[in-house]
Parts: structure tokens; sequence; C-alpha cells
């Protein structure tokens, strides 16, 4: 499993939290999302930001999940010892019940984050490819 180190910060500047988040390539969508525990939507005060939609996503066991989703709400950064990516605008995924914090397909692809070895977590951005290898946080 890739974890990667994330700050999370509000598109206003007005709060933000660093976490581990987990790259889910399987996690797809049409625009970069990260899925947040309704503890992470508190600490960064989403509500302030206005009302959220209803969105549905389907789990990998086919089951229909009905989370609120906050479009263009965060900014969200990978951060290593030695530089920090991005900023990019995400949509945010608040799910209740969730234990990670995941970031989508795109929002991973923007973050130019490149997967080298699945079960070892090891990993590099698009542009330290064949130059350096990191792993998972």
């Amino acid at each position: 499993m890739l974890r990667l180190r994330v700050r999370i910060e509000r598109v206003d500047g007005k709060a933000s939290v660093e976490v581990v988040g987990v790259a889910n390539s399987g996690f797809v969508g049409l625009e970069p999302e990260v899925l947040v525990p309704t503890r992470i939507a508190n600490e960064l005060r989403l509500s302030e930001l206005g009302e959220p939609e209803v969105h549905t996503k389907v789990a990998g066991d086919g089951r229909e999940l009905e989370l609120l989703r906050y479009r263009g709400a965060v900014r969200v950064y990978v951060v290593t010892e030695d530089r920090v990516e991005g900023p990019v605008v995400s949509d945010v995924l608040v799910a209740p019940r969730a234990r990670y914090i995941l970031l989508n397909d795109k929002l991973l692809s923007k973050l130019r984050i490149v997967l080298l070895d699945f079960g070892e977590g090891i990993w590099c951005f698009r542009d330290e490819l064949g130059k350096k290898e990191r792993r998972s946080v």
C-alpha cells in the first residue's frame, strides 16, 4: 500500500491538516478527489464553504455509497523530506465510516506520483523516474 504525507488546505486558506493519505488508483473519478472521514471534514470546517451535494460512488464490492461532495474545496500537496508537490485543487468526498484518507487516480496524476512497486510502496515523482525511489510513509 502506498501512503503519502499530504497537506490538505481549504481553497480560502482558513484551515489545513497534514495527514497520511492512501494512493488508490482503483478510486477513479473524472476530477481530482480526496475522500476523507467526517473528523477531517470537521477539522477543515468544510461546512463553512456552503452546502455539499450528495454524490454516489460505487464501491469495489458493487455497493452504492452516498457521500457528501464539496466541489473544488481544497488544495492538496504531497509533502516529502526534500520537496512539496502541489497544489492541486480537488473535490472533497466525505465518508462518515472511512478509516483512511484516499487519493483518487486523477489527483495522483496531477500530483505527478508514479508507483514503482505496489507491494513495497516504492514510488517517485514523474520527474524523478529512473533517478530516485521513495518509500511509503
